[in-house]
C-alpha cells in the first residue's frame, strides 16, 4: 500500500507559513518528496507530495496537526491518497508566449486549441497585465512531435484573436542570450528607406513593387537592390541627408533598446539597407554593431551602384556568426528580429527568432511573431516580465 499523500493549501499569504506547514511535518518525521508553491496577487497556493513510510504517525495524526496550522493562517487544506496522476518521461516541454490587448476569453481560447492538439498544460503564469497582457504556458507537446507545423496552427488561430505569440523550447535560456540583433528597414525603423529614396528620385512606384517581390521571396535579393539602386542614379547626396530628418523609429523601438542594454545585451543591426542610414541610427541608440550596404557617392551624387559585398540573406546569417565569435559566445545566445525574406538566414542562425510584421515566408524561420506596431513586446519573448506585474 502506498505512503505517498498529497497536500494541498490555499488562502491569504502570510510571513511563516511555509514554515509552520513543513516543520508540522518535519516534527512528524514525515519526508516531502514534490513540491510547488506561489503568491498571486496576496494570495497564496502549495501543493506538497508527502511520504509516510518514514514516520509512525498514521494518515490521522499528520491531518489533525496540520489542521491546527490551516486554522492559525485561515486556509483551504486538503489532504488525500496520492494517485499517479500524467508523468512522462519522454515529455517535451515549450513555453509558449502570448500577448495582446486584454480581453475576456483568451486563456480559454488558447488552452482550447492545445487540447485539440492532444496538448498538455503543465503552468501558466500572467507576466504582464494591463491594458496589455501577456502570459507564460509551460506545455508538453511530446504528443505533437513537428513544432514548427504547430506554430502554424498557433499563428493562424492566435491572428484571429489579434494576439502576438512565440513558442519556444523551455530551456531557450539555459544559456543566457548576450545580443539582439535587428533588421533596420521596417523593424527599427517605419520606412523602408530605398522606397522613400526612390519616391525623391521619382521613380517610388517601380521601386516599391521591386522591393515587395523581394521582402516575399520572388526575386533575389541581390538582383532587385542592384536593380533599385541603378535607379537612384544622379540622386544628390544632400537628398539622403534631408531623408535622414524623415526617419520614424518604431513605436516602442527606442525604450526597448535602452531596456535591453540597462540589462547588459549588445544591440547590433544588420541591415539590407544602406550605411548613410544606419551610421545615423548607430550614433542615435548608440549600437555595438552596425552592417549595411554602401551606396556609391562621387561628386555628391549616388552613382547608381554599391560599394563591397552586398548584405544579403545568406550574408546575414553570416554576419550572426561573425559577432557571436567576436563576443565569444555560441549563435544559440543571439537573439534575431526581423520582418522578411531578406532575414531568414539571420534568423535561423539565431538562438531565438522572433519576426516583427514577419512576411509570411519568414514564418516559417520564426519562433515567435510580433504584430502590433509596438516593438516593445520582444521583451516578453526575452522571458522578462512586468516589473508592476
Amino acid at each position: 500500500m502506498s505512503s505517498l499523500y498529497v497536500i494541498s493549501a490555499v488562502g491569504k499569504d502570510k510571513p511563516g507559513l511555509v514554515h509552520s506547514l513543513t516543520n508540522v511535518l518535519s516534527d512528524l518525521n514525515i519526508n516531502i518528496v514534490d513540491a510547488d508553491a506561489r503568491a498571486v496577487r496576496g494570495h497564496f497556493s502549495m501543493f506538497l507530495v508527502v511520504d509516510l513510510i518514514t514516520s509512525r504517525c498514521t494518515y490521522e495524526d499528520m491531518v489533525q496537526a496540520l489542521e491546527t496550522v490551516s486554522t492559525h493562517f485561515d486556509l483551504g487544506l486538503r489532504t488525500e491518497k496520492y494517485v499517479a496522476g500524467r508523468r512522462k518521461s519522454n515529455k517535451k516541454l515549450m513555453v509558449l508566449t502570448f500577448m495582446g490587448r486584454d480581453q475576456p476569453g483568451i486563456v480559454a481560447s488558447i488552452s482550447g486549441i492545445l487540447s485539440e492538439n492532444s496538448i498538455n498544460i503543465e503552468q501558466i503564469k500572467m507576466i504582464a497585465r494591463g491594458e496589455y497582457i501577456a502570459i507564460d504556458m509551460t506545455i508538453d507537446t511530446c504528443d505533437f512531435p513537428h513544432t514548427q507545423s504547430l506554430r502554424k496552427v498557433l499563428y493562424k488561430y492566435t491572428e484571429k484573436l489579434g494576439l502576438d505569440i512565440s513558442l519556444r523550447n523551455d530551456n531557450v535560456f539555459s544559456k543566457p542570450k548576450r545580443v539582439i540583433v535587428f533588421d533596420c528597414d521596417s523593424t527599427i525603423i517605419q520606412q523602408e528607406v530605398i522606397d522613400e529614396l526612390a519616391k525623391t528620385a521619382g521613380v517610388d512606384q517601380v521601386v516599391r513593387e521591386i522591393t515587395n517581390k523581394a521582402m516575399n521571396g520572388a526575386m533575389d535579393f541581390q538582383e532587385s537592390l542592384k536593380e533599385r539602386v541603378k535607379l537612384l542614379r544622379g540622386l544628390p547626396v544632400e537628398k539622403l541627408e534631408l531623408l535622414i530628418n524623415t526617419i520614424k523609429l518604431t513605436p516602442g523601438a527606442e525604450e526597448l533598446i535602452s531596456t535591453l542594454r540597462f540589462m547588459g545585451y549588445k544591440i547590433a543591426v544588420i541591415s539590407g539597407g544602406f550605411s548613410f542610414f544606419t551610421d545615423y541610427l548607430k550614433n542615435l541608440l548608440n549600437l555595438d554593431y552596425v552592417f549595411a550596404n554602401e551606396l556609391e557617392i562621387e561628386n555628391g551624387v549616388v552613382t547608381g551602384k554599391i560599394k563591397g559585398e552586398i548584405i544579403d540573406a545568406k550574408k546575414k546569417g553570416e554576419l550572426i556568426e561573425q559577432i557571436a565569435d567576436i563576443e565569444g559566445i555560441n549563435a544559440d545566445q543571439i537573439v534575431a528580429v526581423g520582418d522578411g525574406s531578406n532575414d531568414r538566414f539571420m534568423l535561423s542562425n539565431a538562438g531565438l527568432a522572433i519576426g516583427f510584421n514577419p512576411k509570411e515566408i519568414l514564418k516559417d524561420y520564426s519562433d515567435g511573431v510580433i504584430t502590433s506596431d509596438n516593438i516593445s513586446g520582444l521583451l516578453y519573448f526575452l522571458g522578462i516580465p512586468d516589473t508592476d506585474n
